[in-house]
């Protein structure tokens, strides 16, 4: 098994390693922006920006209700703080996530480079030499997709996940200013 590892990393060569390593840059980002909407999507079920940051007054009679400004400043608040954080991180990954194909596809070019080099040696153009070629352009094509069609699936489920977050909270922000507005105390 590991003889197979090695075997295929020297074949995939100096590609191999550029699309293992963005695959570790892809997964770590999307693992962390998952973390982070998870932790966003808990704090809306939860409600919490709901509640104003603002001090309450010391006495009870002087304590109100948050009015409506207020209401619609804390969603704000929310949605640039931990939605916008989410948000602008996902172009970035979506060009990660198609740059893997475009490293595999330069892999399958220098792995045809070699092989019709060998093959321009002449008629005894050395088996080794061609079927190198051939090798490098198979297994850096085949990594640079496997790479990226599991994450751009994550991608779109990540994408697919913060809309439903956004629209939970849009959707929290219109019930509570409906029901502000329906209070005659407001």
């Amino acid at each position: 098994m590991i003889n197979a590892i090695e075997q295929t990393l020297h074949e995939g060569g100096a590609t191999l390693w550029a699309l293992l390593m963005l695959a570790v840059a892809i997964y770590a980002i999307l693992y962390k922006l998952w973390m982070m909407l998870a932790e966003t999507q808990r704090e809306v079920a939860a409600q919490t920006w709901i509640h104003s940051k603002r001090v309450d007054k010391a006495l009870p009679w002087q304590q109100t209700a948050p009015d409506r400004r207020e209401i619609q400043r804390s969603y704000a608040a929310m949605e640039l703080d931990q939605m916008a954080r989410i948000e602008r991180r996902l172009p970035f990954v979506a060009v990660l996530v198609s740059t893997a194909p475009l490293i595999g596809l330069m892999g399958t070019v220098l792995g045809m480079l070699i092989t019709f080099s060998g093959m321009a040696i002449g008629n005894a153009a050395p088996i080794d030499t061609v079927s190198t070629g051939i090798s490098k352009a198979l297994v850096t094509t085949q990594a640079g997709l496997v790479i990226a069609i599991p994450a751009a699936f994550l991608l779109g489920l990540l994408k697919r996940r913060t809309q439903s977050v956004h629209l939970e909270l849009q959707q929290q922000l219109h019930a509570k200013l409906a029901e502000v507005a329906a209070d005659p105390q407001s």
